[in-house]
């Protein structure tokens, strides 16, 4: 069966055991994006919508996690077809017109009290007792939103720098999550 083009990225797709074994063996060449995504998915976003958090990620990405068995379509595809597996040039066809958002463009989106929360819960942590503590006080120094959306950004960064990538984007999920 074939996808009608850019119906893949408008499916819902959850981690195979198979990609959850991969998260913990790291068996496969999967280049650093497809990591990050394989990290992340679930079934909350569509494919597109994965694709957009995860800077430098494209439909390939996506395409070699379905390949490999790591991923699969979830909960049925918008109008109840569910494809064997969308091709790869559907996929990829689709991507190259979704919108990408840096995290200094997708913080724009949260107010200065959604991040003073997030920061504030998830500092101590993913830094621990006193690097958490020490950012927890740049919190409270920041003036308004701009400063406090620079903050998230480093916060990020930090937390990149020190446990990886995965952690990284962890976290962005997390300042950014809905609600």
């Amino acid at each position: 069966m074939s996808a009608a083009p850019g119906t893949g990225l408008s499916w819902r797709y959850a981690k195979t055991e198979a990609g959850r074994a991969e998260i913990r063996q790291r068996a496969l060449p999967l280049s650093r994006a497809a990591r990050n995504l394989l990290l992340i998915i679930d079934p909350s976003r569509t494919g597109e919508g994965w694709l957009a958090m995860v800077q430098g990620c494209v439909a390939a990405e996506l395409q070699s996690l379905i390949d490999a068995g790591l991923v699969v379509v979830q909960g049925g595809a918008p109008g109840g077809v569910e494809p064997a597996r969308p091709e790869a040039a559907a996929v990829a066809g689709a991507a190259s017109a979704a919108p990408r958002m840096s995290l200094a463009q997708a913080l724009e989106t949260k107010s200065y009290q959604v991040l003073y929360d997030r920061i504030t819960a998830e500092a101590r942590p993913r830094l621990g007792l006193i690097k958490g503590y020490r950012l927890i006080l740049e919190v409270e120094r920041c003036g308004g939103a701009a400063e406090i959306r620079a903050l998230a950004q480093r916060f990020v960064e930090q937390v990149r720098d020190a446990d990886g990538d995965g952690a990284g984007v962890a976290l962005a999920q997390v300042l950014l999550a809905p609600g």
